[in-house]
C-alpha cells in the first residue's frame, strides 16, 4: 500500500518534535467518570502553514486505550478518519470507562504509532472522593520563553489540568491559516508536550485565541481589515482544532458553547466560563481609568444573561464539597490609585461592578458550600477575599479568589499593582516577579493551594519553587497561608521600634556582587526573593533609611528567613555607591545620591538617558520620598532655549551640557553637589546647578546661575521641566487643576510651583522664589518658562526646591505645593 503520509519536517528540530506523523503529540481532554476525549493531528512538518506536510485527503489513524502502559489489557479502540478540512486533526472519545482511573492510549496512522499518553477519569457524581490534586494554567506567550513552568508541571502527581485561556495569543492575520500555524507552533514546545501528554486537560478561552480584549462581537483592534466575526470563527474553529473537547465546544462559525460543569464525586463541582463571547463592550474605551458612568449600568454583563443565570443555578443545586469558579479575569476589586480618587482595569470584573455583585450577592444570600474561584490573565500570583463589598473592611469575607502566573507571559503591570496593594486590603498575596502556575490539593477538610513559579522563564531548564502555599479550611471563608509553604527567601523590613516598612528595595547579589534578584517590600514590610541554594548578600534599601547588608545561605528545600531592621537617616548626605527605589530608576551607582531622612535625590554624574543625549549629566534622574519608590523619568533642570519650546517634543530640551558634577559637601546638616557646564545654543553661556539637601527638609535646593561671559546681549528662555513615567500620570499646574490633556498649552500660575503625580500617592513639584513665569504642559509632562536678557558679564540666578512628599490623604494631591 502506498504511504498516504509522505513527507519530512522540513523546517522543524526534529529532535525536538515527537516522530512524524505524530509530531505535535497527543493529549486527551474533558474527562467525566465514564469517557474521555483522545486529541492528536497528523503533521509531518509544522512550519508547513498549508498542509502541515500532509497530502490534501483522508487518512485513517487507529486509537486504542489500555488499562496499562504496555498495551497488554486494551479497554477499548476505533478508527477515526482526519481530514484536511479539519487539518487532519483527531478527536476521538472513549467510552465506557471505568470511573476515577487511570489509563494509557495512543494512535497508529501508516503503520507508525504516537508516543504513549496517560489520562484518567473522574470519580462518579454522588459518590465518595477523599482527595483530588490539579493544576491550572493560563497565558502561554510563544515570546515569553520555552515553557519551563510546563517541565515542572509534568513532574507533578495531579489529575487533570485547566487552562483558563490565552493557550495562544495571536497576530493581525486572522485567517484561520493564521490560527492553525499558531497552534502547531506552540505544540513543537516539548514540555507542552509532555503535560498533554501525562495528564487530560480542561480548556476554556480568553481573548488572545482572537484577539486581545475583544468583547462578543467588537473588535479589540484592527485586525487585518476582515470582518471580526470571520476572525472570530477562524479562531473558535482552530481552538477546537487543536485541543481535545468535546463536540459540544465544537464551533459552528462564530459562536460555541464553552461553558460547562465538570463533576468530581462529591467533593468538588467546577463551573468553567466564558467570559469573552457574551460581555458587553467594555466601558469608557476599556483600560485602567477611573469608573464613571456606564461602567455602572446594571445591563452591562461579563457572561452574558443566560450564562450568568446557568451559573447561579449550578451554584444553588451543586451537593459538592467545594463548589468552584473556573473563568478568566480577576474578579477581586483592585484600586491602584493609593489617594481619594480610584482607578480600575475595565477590562477585568472591576469593568463590570454589577455583573460581579449579582454573583458575589448570591453567593452571600445563598451560601453555596466553599466557593472558590480560579482566575487568569493578569500574568501575577494573587489571592483575594472576594467580598460583597470591597470598599468596607469590615464587610465579610464570602469567598476566596486564587490567580495564576502565566506560564510564560510577562507583567510590564507589576509595579503598578504593587504600588496600589496598600489600597487594596483585600489582597491577601500578590507576587508578578515570576512566571508558573498553581497547584492544588483538595480534600473535603481543606483545599491547598501552592503557588510555583520558575526562576526564569527563557531558560529551558529554570528550577522551579513554591513561593507560597495557602489554606482554606472546609466552612471557613477566607484562606490563610501556611507557615511551611513555600521557598526561597522570605523576610520583613522594619525600623528599628519594629514598625514594618513598605516600599523597601531588596536586592539579591552572589559574593562578587553580581545581581540575582531584587523586589521591593508590600504594604506589610515583608518580600519574597528567589535564589539557588547557596550563600549571598542581601542589600535593603529604604528612602529616609541607611541601607543594611546581611550575608544569608539560602536552603535548598524550604524557605529561608531573613528579618531586616533599618536605621533611620540622622544626617543629610552626597554620596555614589547608591540608588534611589523605585520600578522607573535609572541612575547607576556611580551617579550621586542626595538625601537625607525624607527625600532622596539621584543627579546624574555620568549615566546617560536616550530621551536627553549627550545633557543628561548634572540633571535629576530619580526622586522618592519616604515609604515611596521612584516614579520619576527626569527633571531636564535646567534649560536655555534660543527659541521659546513649543510642541509635543518640548520637554526635550537639549541646550545646557554639564562637563562636571562634584559633591562639594558629602554630609552633615546638609550636602551639596555642584554642575558646572555651559549652555548649548546660547553662546558664551556658563550654567553652575548647586543642589543642596538639609536633614529635615522634604526638598533639595536648586539653584542655577547663568552667566553671561561674552561681548554681546543673550536673550533666552530658561526654566524646568518634569517627566512622570509612573501608573496615572498627570500634571497640576495651580489656579488651572490637574491636566491630563494629551496636547501642551500654555497656562498662568497663580502660585509660584509646577507639579506632577501618579497613582502612588507621591507629588513631585518645583516650588519657585516667584510667579515670574508661564507654564506650558500636558498630562504627562510640565515645564517653566520666563525670559531672561543677560548684558556681558550679567548674572541670573534661578531658584527652586524640587519636592517629594507623600500625598495619599489629601483630595488634592498638589495641596501640599501650596503650603512649602
Amino acid at each position: 500500500m502506498t504511504s498516504q503520509l509522505l513527507g519530512t519536517p522540513a523546517q522543524a528540530d526534529t529532535a525536538e518534535l515527537d516522530p512524524a506523523p505524530f509530531t505535535l503529540g497527543v493529549a486527551s481532554g474533558e474527562p467525566d467518570d465514564e469517557s474521555v476525549v483522545l486529541w492528536t493531528r497528523l503533521c509531518n512538518d509544522p512550519f508547513d502553514v498549508e498542509t502541515g506536510g500532509i497530502p490534501a485527503q483522508p487518512v485513517t489513524v487507529r486509537w486504542e486505550l489500555a488499562r496499562d502502559e504496555d498495551f497488554k489489557h486494551v479497554e477499548c479502540s476505533g478508527e477515526v478518519t482526519a481530514v484536511p478540512e479539519s487539518a487532519h486533526t483527531v478527536h476521538a472519545l472513549a467510552e465506557d470507562l471505568k470511573a476515577d482511573r487511570w489509563y494509557w492510549y495512543r494512535f497508529q496512522a501508516d503503520g507508525v504509532y504516537s508516543r504513549t499518553g496517560r489520562t484518567r477519569t473522574l470519580p462518579a457524581p454522588g459518590t465518595a472522593a477523599d482527595r483530588m490534586r490539579f493544576a491550572f494554567v493560563s497565558c502561554q506567550a510563544w515570546a515569553g520563553g520555552p515553557y519551563p513552568a510546563y517541565l515542572d508541571l509534568a513532574t507533578q502527581d495531579v489529575d487533570f489540568v485547566v487552562h483558563l485561556g490565552d493557550y495562544i495569543y495571536e497576530t493581525s492575520n486572522g485567517s484561520l491559516e493564521e490560527f492553525r500555524r499558531l497552534y502547531a507552533l506552540y505544540k513543537t514546545s516539548p514540555d507542552l508536550r509532555e503535560a498533554h501528554a501525562r495528564f487530560p486537560f480542561f480548556h476554556t478561552w480568553d481573548d488572545h485565541e482572537v484577539q486581545n480584549n475583544y468583547a462578543a462581537d467588537a473588535p479589540g483592534g484592527a485586525g487585518d481589515g476582515r470582518p471580526f466575526l470571520d476572525r472570530r470563527a477562524n479562531g473558535y474553529q482552530a481552538f477546537y482544532e487543536h485541543l481535545a473537547m468535546r463536540t459540544e465546544q465544537r464551533a459552528a462559525g462564530p459562536d460555541a458553547l464553552m461553558y460547562r460543569t465538570l463533576k468530581y464525586g462529591r467533593l468538588a463541582q467546577f463551573n468553567v466560563l466564558d467570559t469573552r463571547q457574551y460581555r458587553s463592550d467594555q466601558a469608557l474605551g476599556d483600560g485602567r481609568k477611573e469608573p464613571t458612568g456606564e461602567v455602572y449600568d446594571e445591563s452591562r454583563t461579563m457572561t452574558g444573561p443566560e450564562q450568568e443565570r446557568w451559573l447561579l443555578d449550578q451554584l444553588d443545586a451543586s451537593p459538592a464539597r467545594w463548589n468552584v469558579i473556573a473563568q478568566q479575569t480577576i474578579m477581586a476589586a483592585f484600586d491602584y490609585d493609593l489617594g481619594p480618587g480610584q482607578v480600575v482595569n475595565l477590562d477585568q470584573w472591576d469593568g463590570y461592578p454589577a455583573a460581579r455583585s449579582r454573583i458575589l450577592d448570591h453567593i452571600a444570600k445563598r451560601k453555596p458550600s466553599n466557593p472558590v474561584v480560579l482566575s487568569g490573565d493578569w500574568h501575577t500570583h494573587w489571592v483575594n477575599d472576594l467580598k460583597t463589598d470591597f470598599t468596607d473592611p469590615a464587610s465579610p469575607v464570602i469567598a476566596t479568589e486564587f490567580v495564576g502566573t502565566s506560564i510564560s507571559s510577562g507583567a510590564g503591570w507589576d509595579n503598578d499593582v504593587r504600588q496600589g496593594l496598600a489600597a487594596n486590603p483585600h489582597v491577601k498575596f500578590y507576587n508578578g516577579g515570576y512566571r508558573g502556575y498553581v497547584l492544588c490539593d483538595v480534600t473535603e477538610d481543606r483545599w491547598r493551594s501552592d503557588l510555583r513559579i520558575v526562576l526564569d522563564s527563557r531558560d529551558a531548564v529554570s528550577p522551579a519553587y513554591t513561593i507560597a502555599s495557602f489554606d482554606v479550611h472546609d466552612g471557613v471563608s477566607g484562606a490563610r497561608r501556611r507557615r511551611d509553604g513555600g521557598d526561597g527567601l522570605v523576610g520583613r523590613v522594619v525600623d528599628r521600634s519594629g514598625r514594618p516598612l513598605r516600599n523597601v528595595a531588596v536586592t539579591v547579589t552572589d559574593l562578587e556582587g553580581t545581581r540575582i534578584a531584587g523586589t521591593t517590600t508590600d504594604p506589610s514590610g515583608e518580600f519574597i526573593a528567589f535564589a539557588p541554594a547557596g550563600t549571598y548578600q542581601v542589600i535593603a534599601n529604604g528612602v529616609g533609611y541607611e541601607p543594611e547588608s546581611r550575608e544569608v545561605t539560602i536552603r535548598r528545600n524550604g524557605s529561608t528567613a531573613l528579618d531586616l531592621r533599618l536605621d533611620r537617616t540622622t544626617a543629610a548626605y552626597a554620596a555614589t555607591g547608591r540608588t534611589v527605589p523605585g520600578p522607573q530608576s535609572e541612575a547607576t551607582t556611580s551617579d550621586i545620591i542626595l538625601g537625607n531622612d525624607l527625600l532622596a535625590l539621584a543627579v546624574s554624574a555620568g549615566s546617560s538617558d536616550g530621551q536627553l543625549p549627550n545633557v543628561t549629566v548634572g540633571k535629576p534622574r530619580d526622586l522618592a520620598a519616604v515609604g515611596h519608590l521612584d516614579q520619576l523619568d527626569w527633571l531636564n533642570l535646567p534649560y536655555a532655549s534660543t527659541a521659546r519650546p513649543r510642541g509635543g517634543n518640548a520637554w526635550q530640551q537639549l541646550t545646557v551640557r554639564s562637563a562636571a558634577v562634584d559633591i562639594v559637601r558629602a554630609g552633615g546638616t546638609s550636602a551639596v553637589v555642584r554642575a558646572v557646564g555651559a549652555g548649548t545654543q546660547v553662546p558664551d553661556l556658563d550654567v553652575v546647578t548647586t543642589y543642596t539637601v538639609t536633614q529635615g527638609e522634604p526638598w533639595v535646593r536648586a539653584e542655577s546661575i547663568f552667566t553671561n561671559r561674552g561681548t554681546a546681549e543673550q536673550t533666552f528662555w530658561t526654566g524646568d521641566v518634569i517627566d512622570h513615567d509612573g501608573l496615572g500620570q498627570r500634571t497640576g499646574v495651580p489656579g488651572t487643576g490637574i491636566i491630563t490633556a494629551g496636547t501642551p498649552a500654555d497656562f498662568t500660575p497663580t502660585a509660584p510651583w509646577i507639579g506632577m503625580t501618579g497613582l502612588d500617592g507621591q507629588t513631585y513639584g518645583l516650588v519657585y522664589e516667584d510667579t515670574a513665569f508661564t507654564v506650558y504642559a500636558c498630562g504627562i509632562w510640565v515645564m517653566s518658562q520666563r525670559q531672561v536678557t543677560l548684558p556681558p558679564g550679567g548674572t541670573f540666578t534661578l531658584r527652586r526646591r524640587i519636592v517629594a512628599a507623600d500625598s495619599r490623604d489629601s483630595a488634592d494631591p498638589f495641596a501640599l505645593l501650596d503650603r512649602l
